[in-house]
Formats: C-alpha cells, sequence, structure tokens
C-alpha cells in the first residue's frame, strides 16, 4: 500500500462502499471452494491448491482481493501447494479482534495456518501492505519460512520518505461509496467476493488497517532480521509517484524497493517492465516465475 502518515488520499479509489446494488440471485447461499476456520474469537477463510511442498502462502494489499489471485494460485499450484486467504474482515472472514496492525494479522494467520492444518515449511509472498505480512511473520517465525516474494511491497519508512505527498493540491476526494454491480466479466466466485468486499465489514478492515498503518510500519521495522532465505523483491517498471517540491518520490520509493534486498545475502531485485502497483495483475507470469525461482531454492 503506498501511503504515509497522514496522507492516503492517492490511493482511496479502491476503498469499498458500505452498499452495493445487486441482482437478487446474489443474495442466495453460495459456498466456496475453501475451509471456514474458527479461531475461537472468530471465523478465517483460507483456499488451498496442490500438494508439493513447500506452501506458497499469498497475502493481498490492502483492499484487494483474494478471489483476484485465484487464476494465479490455481495456476503456481500445478508446482506447488499454495493457499490464498481472506484477512480479519475481508471476503468470508469474520471481522476480527483488537487493531489491525500487521502483529495481530500475523498472529491470527499462524493461528489459521495451525487450525486447518495446512503443513510447512512457508513461502510467504506479500503484495503492498501484505508485504509486511510475509516480512514480520519471517522475522517472528524463523523456523517455519524458507522463502519470501515481496511484489511492491510497503516500506516501514515509506510515511515519512513519501510525506511529500501532504503538499499536494487539489486532492481527489475520497471514495466511501461503490454502487456499481460486479464486472460482468468476473466469475459467480469473483462477484461474490465483490459483493462482500463492499460490505460494512469489509469497509471497516480497511479503514482499521489504513489507521494503524503506521503503528504496523513500526512493528515491522523493529521486529528484527530475517535468516538469509531466498527472497525475491519484484518492483513496479511504471512510475506512479510525483515529483514535489524538488523531492522525486518515485525516485524514493525504488530506493526502499533496494533497500528490501538487505534483508537476506540470498536476494535479487527484479524491476517488472510496463507493470503498474499491481504486478500481479499485469505481469502473472514474472510473479510465478520468481515465485518458483524462490521454491526451488527453498527445497
Amino acid at each position: 500500500m503506498l501511503l504515509n502518515k497522514n496522507t492516503i488520499y492517492c490511493f482511496c479509489w479502491f476503498i469499498m462502499s458500505y452498499a452495493s446494488i445487486t441482482s437478487a440471485n446474489e443474495y442466495q447461499p453460495f459456498h466456496p471452494p475453501g475451509k471456514f476456520i474458527n479461531l475461537g474469537m472468530h471465523v478465517m477463510y483460507i483456499d488451498c491448491y496442490g500438494d508439493k511442498s513447500p506452501t506458497v502462502l499469498i497475502d493481498v494489499g490492502i483492499a484487494d482481493s483474494s478471489a483476484n489471485w485465484y487464476t494465479l494460485a490455481k495456476n503456481l499450484s500445478k508446482d506447488v501447494r499454495t493457499c490464498i486467504y481472506d484477512r480479519a474482515g475481508y471476503g468470508w472472514s469474520d471481522p476480527g479482534p483488537g487493531k489491525r496492525t500487521t502483529a495481530q494479522i500475523v498472529d491470527e494467520l499462524n493461528m489459521l495456518l495451525e487450525f486447518a492444518e495446512v503443513p510447512g515449511p512457508y513461502v510467504l509472498v506479500g503484495h503492498s501492505f501484505g508485504g509486511f505480512t510475509a516480512r514480520y511473520f519471517a522475522a517472528t517465525h524463523p523456523n517455519k519460512i524458507v522463502g519470501a516474494v515481496l511484489i511492491d511491497s510497503s516500506h516501514p519508512d515509506q510515511i515519512y520518505r513519501l510525506s511529500e505527498l501532504d503538499n499536494i493540491k487539489n486532492k481527489p476526494p475520497m471514495k466511501i461509496t461503490r454502487r456499481e454491480l460486479a464486472p460482468a466479466s468476473m466469475t459467480e466466485f469473483e462477484k461474490r467476493w465483490f459483493v462482500l468486499n463492499s460490505s460494512r465489514k469489509a469497509v471497516f478492515a480497511q479503514m482499521n488497517e489504513l489507521k494503524y498503518f503506521k503503528q504496523s510500519a513500526y512493528e515491522v521495522k523493529h521486529s528484527g532480521p530475517i535468516s538469509d532465505i531466498p527472497l525475491a523483491v519484484l518492483t513496479r517498471g511504471k512510475s506512479l509517484l510525483p515529483e514535489i517540491n524538488g523531492v522525486s518520490l518515485e525516485f524514493a520509493w525504488r530506493d526502499m524497493q533496494k533497500d528490501l534486498l538487505k534483508l537476506s545475502k540470498n536476494s535479487w531485485q527484479a524491476v517488472i517492465k510496463d507493470s503498474s502497483h499491481n504486478i500481479y495483475k499485469d505481469a502473472p507470469e514474472e510473479v510465478i516465475s520468481n515465485i518458483l525461482k524462490v521454491v526451488n531454492l527453498s527445497r
């Protein structure tokens, strides 16, 4: 998630609504392909494919959909067990207790994997804000993690290094409602997720992750080192951030992406040409290729 301490406006186009206009059949019972796991305080949803070790576990950006990764996960599962899940409040998962910080998210994810009996070891894939999850999990559970892939990942220092975003005038208004129907091109599974991610609980989950982003950044920065596991850092090729008062924010972003390479001595960076922040949509083959490289090195 590309945001700083006070500014979230430039990425609020994806903040979901409190209500959607839906057709009558979208309210009919629908059973997703994954599992519902009771963690005691709330129920979470996880979906796994394939059976070859290690397990690739994917965490998405703020307000993004695990359903958006469904096709990629299915393709990846031909070579390695792959799991996608809904963070608390999103999709088929219940709202979670406590502050929606990375530490809380990782604690719940660790419980989810244990209760769902998803075998390790794990290769963590984190896109945007999900990169915080991958990094924190690797630092706090080093015996369970054998590799990681950070996809245009958030960086703990971005709150400060992108602070010039606060100086932009005529900021676009925050979008807090969405009334459009799910795109016709979506599968029935994706349409159901679209409706769920327009719900009140999903909006609160998104806003709380944004509210506690600074705390999450602090937790990640001070979570400690990770072992020298295979680590791929995928960075977008397109420039998305402006230059303000002589400060190139895109350069700052790219510098932070390079800084992620220091997390492991066994790391590499791939700048994906013509890709925006959502690299997994623009170049899924590049994402799969780098994940499999990490997987093969970890075996």
